[in-house]
């Protein structure tokens, strides 16, 4: 057992636990914030600081694992604004970034966002965002998972995690779908797994035997 204070209680909890199972492990509801549990979703953010550490870090509550002495607590989401849009209905997105988010402009380099739990150097993408370069930005925010802490630091009120998320997805409509892609996209409209399904799902017990045979080639 390691002693650590969890959401301002002082607790002994089993060493090895994830913040996430320490709270469920001392009888917390934990509902809210709870995602994929996988490190992917970003609902799970925390705030921690280690024993004799005097700068608090940020992580995934499913992947930061307690420690003696740590003191933690979970983060509630952040508010902030996305910018309503129809990417469809644009020719070109990107010539409408600032259209949609014009605070971008007014970063002033601070790094006050630079507290993101996946690593990712927000306030270098965001100044590659200002410049232009779309395509780099769009490869540095490959790894954002939308926990929205960087917002939460942002003087200026800017989401950059919104703003990576439209650069993203403007980046992705100009480049040529892959042959491979295409061909599953036509296969989906065309809804013939569906079809399938449905003759499958109306075969008798003795029928769907001797599917499955031919189809495992058993």
């Amino acid at each position: 057992m390691i002693a650590i204070e969890l959401e301002g209680r002082k607790i002994k909890v089993p060493e090895g636990l994830t913040v996430i199972e320490a709270l469920w492990d001392t009888g917390h509801d934990v509902k809210r914030g709870i995602g994929c549990l996988s490190g992917l979703c970003g609902a799970c953010t925390v705030a921690y600081l280690e024993a004799g550490a005097q700068r608090v870090k940020f992580g995934l509550g499913c992947q930061t694992v307690v420690a003696e002495g740590m003191n933690v607590i979970m983060l509630p989401y952040f508010p902030s604004r996305m910018a309503p849009y129809d990417m469809e209905s644009m020719a070109n997105p990107l010539q409408e970034l600032t259209t949609h988010y014009p605070e971008l402009a007014a970063c002033n380099g601070c790094k006050a966002c630079n507290i993101c739990p996946e690593w990712i150097d927000v306030a270098a993408f965001v100044k590659t965002a200002q410049e232009g370069g779309y395509e780099s930005t769009a490869d540095k925010v490959m790894d954002c998972h939308m926990c929205g802490l960087c917002a939460s630091r942002c003087p200026k009120s800017i989401a950059p995690q919104y703003i990576g998320l439209y650069i993203q997805r403007s980046c992705a409509r100009q480049r040529p779908i892959p042959p491979n892609l295409a061909k599953r996209l036509e296969q989906m409209a065309a809804l013939a797994e569906d079809r399938e399904f449905a003759q499958v799902a109306a075969l008798s017990p003795a029928e769907l035997e001797a599917y499955c045979h031919k189809v495992l080639g058993s």
